[in-house]
C-alpha cells in the first residue's frame, strides 16, 4: 500500500505499480448500480437524433457520449413516466440513463422549459434490522447547479430524508463528457425507513428550469449493517 501522499521532488523519479481502487465501504453489499470506475461511460448511451448524428462517434462508437443534443433524448426516451430500475431485473448497461437530466416540456407560451425529474430503484429485502443503520453509497462522476434528494418509501414528504444540496459546476452535460469532479457521499440509512419485501428510493433532481442542470452517478450501493464482531 501507498501513504496517502506521493511526495516527488525535483529530479527524483517514482515508480508507481498497478493502483487498484477500493471503493469505501461500512457493510456487507445489499445491492449496487454501476461500477466504482470515477464515470458514467457503463451506462446505458442513447443514440442521437438522426438530424445531428455525428458519423465520427458512430465510427468511434466507445465516445458516443460526445454526440451532441443528448440531454433532450432522456425525455423522448421516457415520454410520460421517469426512470424505473429494479434490482434483480433489470441492467445499468441498458436500463440506467447516463444522465439525470431534467424533462423538457413546452409552456402555454410554446416556449421549451425544463422540470425536475425523479428516478426510482426498487428492491426487495427479505431481513430487515430496523433498530440497525444501514449505509448508502452515493458516487457521482459529474454535477452541475444539481441538487440529488433522497427518500425512501415516501415520496409525497417535505424534508427529504437526505439531501446533497446545491452542487457542480462541471458543465459535462453541456460540454459533452463522461466525467467532471468526483463527489462521494457516504449516507446513513436507518433501518426504521426500511421495511420487509419491495423497498423504494426515490432520488430526485429538484433544480429544473435549464437543461444542463444534471447529475452524473458513478455508482450507487446499499450496505446492510456492519458486523461489528469482525
Amino acid at each position: 500500500m501507498y501513504d496517502p501522499y506521493i511526495i516527488v521532488t525535483p529530479g527524483s523519479r517514482k515508480k508507481v505499480e498497478t493502483l487498484i481502487y477500493d471503493a469505501p465501504r461500512n457493510g456487507p453489499t445489499l445491492w449496487e448500480i454501476g461500477i466504482p470506475d470515477r464515470t458514467a461511460a457503463e451506462f446505458f448511451i442513447p443514440d442521437a437524433q438522426p438530424k445531428l448524428l455525428n458519423q465520427l462517434y458512430v465510427v468511434h462508437n466507445q465516445e458516443r457520449y460526445r454526440q451532441y443534443g443528448l440531454w433532450d433524448r432522456y425525455t423522448e426516451i421516457y415520454p410520460d413516466v421517469d426512470l424505473v430500475f429494479t434490482i434483480g431485473l433489470s441492467n445499468y448497461q441498458t436500463d440506467w440513463f447516463f444522465a439525470h437530466l431534467n424533462r423538457y416540456f413546452y409552456n402555454d407560451d410554446g416556449n421549451k422549459t425544463y422540470a425536475p425529474t425523479t428516478w426510482q430503484v426498487l428492491f426487495d429485502l427479505e431481513d430487515v434490522d430496523q433498530s440497525s443503520n444501514y449505509t448508502l453509497q452515493l458516487a457521482f462522476a459529474s454535477a452541475h447547479e444539481a441538487e440529488l434528494q433522497v427518500r425512501f418509501n415516501d415520496p409525497e414528504i417535505d424534508a427529504p430524508h437526505y439531501s446533497t444540496g446545491l452542487i457542480g459546476k462541471d458543465n459535462a452535460i453541456a460540454r459533452h463528457g463522461i466525467r467532471g469532479i468526483y463527489r462521494l457521499y457516504t449516507i446513513n440509512v436507518p433501518g426504521s425507513l426500511l421495511g420487509f419485501g419491495t423497498n423504494i428510493m426515490y432520488l430526485k433532481q429538484s433544480r429544473g428550469d435549464r437543461p444542463f442542470r444534471g447529475l452524473m452517478y458513478d455508482y450507487i450501493r446499499l450496505e446492510g449493517p456492519s458486523d461489528e464482531s469482525d
